[in-house]
């Protein structure tokens, strides 16, 4: 088959077109670090690449939502535990005002205390984190209790998705914790009820009055006790799902770059490579075009 000097010259145009287009693509790459930079690039990958960063940038929602729920949890926790605090001194000091020894000035200064203590149990109640009452539910942008004590709060319970379909619970009801349900004591022990009878015993130096609230307080302490645990178990859900997302998004995270990004020391090899052909297909292109008549004669 004979050969003629177009042809030569079209297929010489052609090789360098062809290098000229790969030493775009790699200069490209080169300089965005990615194999793909746009979907007619490499449709497939493309969407491959899209599908995996939805699913990181869930997982990064996840994440955010364990956050939040392991710092409510938390700023909840260290309000129970000072509650703790509250209830062991009030059952020290009951004990204490029990007996028939102590005279006036005894059952007012421990009337004086436990007034104190109530209030205290009220402004636990009423925590805040970043401006929402943890113990009122949904309704937690006004405060839970009232200066008497009374709950007016939600029951409800506000959940966050740690994985798909899988969801934790935050809070925990300011109205079931120190009211023991609504009304008081329909569901479990009225703490500040409790408070409230002390400080009506003592006053009107009622000593069985102070008697009867001794076992009250310790199914108080089992009330918030019982729920610090239930709170240590959520917590522990917290970190497991915590664990499984970090694996998760470490191993998406890797696929991506594999998918996406480029070895830059062989893309800069390539580089190289092609950038040689190129002179040499300019090189001989150049001595096509110097072919004339003598040189057949």
């Amino acid at each position: 088959m004979r050969v003629t000097q177009n042809t030569t010259a079209n297929l010489v145009l052609n090789n360098l077109q062809v290098i000229r287009q790969r030493t775009e693509e790699l200069e490209q790459q080169s300089s965005t670090g990615l194999k793909v930079s746009k979907p007619s690039d490499d449709p497939v990958t493309a969407q491959q690449i899209l599908h995996l960063k939805g699913l990181i940038a869930q997982g990064d929602q996840y994440d955010r939502n364990i956050s939040n729920g392991t710092a409510w949890l938390s700023m909840s926790e260290s309000a129970m535990s000072e509650m703790g605090n509250v209830l062991s001194r009030a059952k020290e000091l009951a004990v204490q005002m029990a007996n028939g020894t102590n005279d006036q000035n005894a059952r007012t200064a421990a009337m004086n205390e436990f007034t104190q203590m109530r209030s205290q149990l009220v402004l636990l109640g009423n925590t805040q984190l970043n401006g929402r009452y943890i113990f009122g539910g949904f309704k937690n942008d006004t405060p839970p209790f009232d200066a008497a004590g009374n709950f007016t709060g939600t029951d409800d319970q506000i959940m966050v998705e740690v994985d798909r379909g899988a969801q934790v619970a935050i809070n925990y009801s300011g109205g079931n914790l120190l009211r023991g349900g609504t009304p008081p004591g329909s569901s479990g022990t009225d703490i500040i009820g409790i408070f409230d009878n002390l400080i009506t015993a003592l006053g009107s130096n009622n000593q069985a009055g102070v008697q009867a609230e001794l076992p009250n307080l310790d199914a108080a302490t089992a009330q918030v006790l019982s729920t610090r645990t239930d709170l240590g178990a959520r917590m522990n859900r917290f970190d497991g799902a915590k664990g499984i997302l970090e694996e998760m998004k470490y191993s998406l995270t890797k696929v991506l770059s594999d998918k996406q990004d480029i070895d830059f020391m062989q893309v800069v090899s390539d580089l190289s490579k092609q950038q040689t052909a190129y002179q040499a297909a300019v090189a001989a292109s150049a001595k096509v075009s110097q072919v004339s008549l003598l040189d057949y004669l």
